[in-house]
């Protein structure tokens, strides 16, 4: 359960090319702030940058109840699924980077594509989950069975992770 708080470790070698696939449970009204919560990024401690993912949901600022994603740190650039994620009910989410390609699985279904700067910096290795790297709009929820994959998945591979 994550109520503010962030969890920040270090993955080495991350480079350009992997995948991070979690179960989601969303405890703030999708309306209660500008973006609902952060529950994973890549970045900088305590700081956004050019070299950075982020995935959360949308709130009052847009996308509202949607997923989205942000590489690097103008919100201008945020690109939204097309689905609203209810509140209080658990959802799969797998994040897949593979260069400057990015996409975002939502219950298996393909929920986000599109490209962004690639060639991580090789001291990238901060990961975040229940926060976004410059500690802003952290999640209030649970999150649960997180796995960090060094590759980027195949839409197969995602498939057989989706377990009711």
């Amino acid at each position: 359960m994550f109520v503010g708080e962030r969890l920040r470790g270090r993955v080495e070698d991350l480079g350009d090319h992997y995948s991070v696939s979690l179960w989601l449970w969303n405890g703030m009204p999708n309306d209660g702030r500008d973006v609902s919560g952060w529950f994973l990024s890549r970045g900088t401690n305590y700081g956004l940058g050019p070299y950075s993912d982020h995935l959360g949901i949308g709130g009052t600022s847009g996308n509202t109840g949607k997923l989205i994603f942000l590489h690097g740190d103008d919100m201008k650039t945020v690109v939204a699924g097309k689905t609203e994620i209810p509140r209080w009910k658990w959802q799969h989410v797998v994040f897949v980077r593979n260069g400057d390609s990015v996409r975002v699985y939502l219950n298996g279904k393909l929920e986000i594509e599109t490209t962004s700067i690639a060639n991580f910096p090789s001291h990238f290795d901060r990961l975040f989950l229940g926060g976004r790297s410059d500690n802003s709009n952290n999640w209030e929820g649970r999150l649960d069975e997180i796995a960090v994959y060094r590759r980027a998945l195949t839409k197969d591979e995602i498939e057989t992770l989706e377990i009711e």
